[in-house]
């Protein structure tokens, strides 16, 4: 199976994706167990691009902090806040460096070493400051795990008013009673890509129409796809490495989650056996596009080609220089992922914006004072309007798009859906994650599925939460 595409996006109020993808085998992964302080690169900020307008504009934000005695937050990451050369200056870095004296040194390490290079710093004294929480996978591991992060609340009051936008996404990271992630915004983890001139051409509802009617459930999906398909002449309903879990989610039930701090399984909850079997049905009716019989390749210039009506897909996708596989520009559309029928509300898979302070960070006053700077800007009109600019100058969206993005982000900030699963450990992830998408892919029932597994997952699960602290 392909590994599992990451993408981190800093979006701190403007849109800059600076992310890096994974492309490492697990295989390559550090095994070193020494605790010698490694020597990473570090970088600091270059000159500003931010036009003068902006700048003034974000000078005229008001803040409450004072200016650090130690404004140098370290961070160890595999992709940099830093602007590169010619591209603009995050709003919130441009208002942490004037208004807090704040500096963010890069300490650069791959993405799959990027666990092993903390352990060895923390180990040995060195720890950096910072460390991204957008992968989903540090908590509960880095409580587990050599208690790698420490709590945020003694520098971050979590329960203010500035923090009330993300207080439900930031209390799904709490373990006796302190939070380990301070996540500053919320977006759809994955939404549905398609063409608007295919689903004009083939007689179907727009998505976004039925979206706003409230009808955009898992019944109406099916029924565009089942009206659409035609695989003796190769056009599916659906294609993409992403759709099992996102789907799932909306059931607002993950496979692994946590409950009274404790790591828990769901595997036999009713909602999980409904979405598993809402995925056979599609298998039956061969809905999917067939990655097995096509050497597990995906094909997203289907969408553009008029041969597959959806591509679930990270909203990363979407920030891409070149977005020709999905059609013309005026054609691409996305709506987040639909409603499960069962459920009064849409429970969406979320990717978030965050940062965790890392054991032994010699400067978590300046993390706080960097999370306060973006959830200062996060809502900010001047720096939403720098934000639609650059997504309208670099990608070429359409304000269609633009208004689409602001309601999945609003939709997700207000029931947001995290999978446990990949933050536990190695085995955890394995035992789940491509077991969990046999129905889909090859039509296994999920009873057999799960019996496979579920003594496994739990005597894992049993074995973790004895360790915890």
């Amino acid at each position: 199976m392909k590994k599992r595409k990451v993408i981190t996006a800093v979006m701190t109020g403007i849109l800059l994706l600076n992310a890096v993808g994974c492309s490492q085998s697990s295989s390559q992964r550090s095994t070193d167990t020494t605790t010698t302080t490694p020597s990473p690169q570090t970088t600091t900020t270059p000159a500003a691009t931010l036009k003068e307008e902006q700048v003034s504009a974000i000078a005229e934000i008001e803040v409450s902090g004072e200016k650090l005695e130690n404004g140098t937050v370290k961070f160890l990451s595999s992709w940099d806040i830093n602007p590169k050369e010619g591209k603009p200056k995050q709003p919130s870095l441009e208002l942490f460096e004037t208004n807090y004296g704040g500096k963010i040194e890069y300490i650069q390490c791959t993405w799959d070493d990027r666990y092993a290079t903390l352990g060895k710093m923390v180990a040995a004294g060195d720890s950096p400051d910072m460390f991204s929480a957008g992968d989903l996978d540090c908590f509960p591991q880095g409580v587990v795990n050599n208690m790698m992060f420490e709590p945020m609340d003694d520098y971050v009051d979590f329960d203010s008013e500035l923090w009330a936008p993300t207080k439900e996404i930031n209390d799904l990271f709490v373990f006796n009673g302190k939070h380990y992630v301070g996540a500053t915004g919320t977006d759809a983890g994955v939404v549905m890509i398609y063409n608007k001139k295919t689903i004009e051409e083939n007689g179907l509802q727009d998505p976004v129409k039925l979206l706003e009617e409230g009808n955009w459930t898992w019944d109406t999906f099916y029924d565009m796809m089942v009206a659409f398909n035609n695989p003796s002449e190769d056009k599916y309903g659906i294609d993409g490495w992403w759709f099992e879990g996102a789907i799932s989610l909306t059931t607002g039930v993950p496979y692994i989650g946590m409950e009274d701090g404790k790591i828990v399984q769901n595997l036999d909850n009713p909602m999980i056996e409904l979405v598993q079997n809402f995925m056979l049905k599609l298998n039956r009716q061969e809905l999917p596009c067939p990655k097995s019989e096509r050497g597990w390749q995906i094909y997203p210039s289907y969408i553009g080609m008029g041969k597959t009506l959806f591509y679930p897909c990270g909203i990363w996708a979407l920030y891409e220089a070149d977005l020709s596989d999905y059609g013309e520009m005026e054609d691409i559309m996305f709506v987040p992922m639909p409603r499960c029928p069962d459920t009064d509300e849409y429970y969406l898979p979320t990717s978030i914006t965050g940062f965790t302070i890392c054991a032994g960070a010699k400067n978590p006053k300046g993390v706080a004072a960097y999370l306060e700077s973006i959830m200062l800007c996060r809502d900010n009109e001047a720096v939403q309007a720098m934000e639609q600019e650059q997504i309208f100058e670099d990608y070429g969206w359409s304000q269609d798009m633009y208004d689409m993005l602001l309601k999945t982000r609003k939709m997700t900030e207000e029931h947001p859906m995290i999978e446990f699963y990949t933050a536990v450990n190695d085995t955890v992830n394995d035992l789940i994650n491509n077991p969990m998408k046999e129905t889909y892919n090859a039509g296994v029932a999920w009873s057999e599925t799960k019996e496979s597994i579920k003594m496994a997952v739990q005597s894992e699960l049993d074995s973790i939460n004895n360790k915890m602290p």
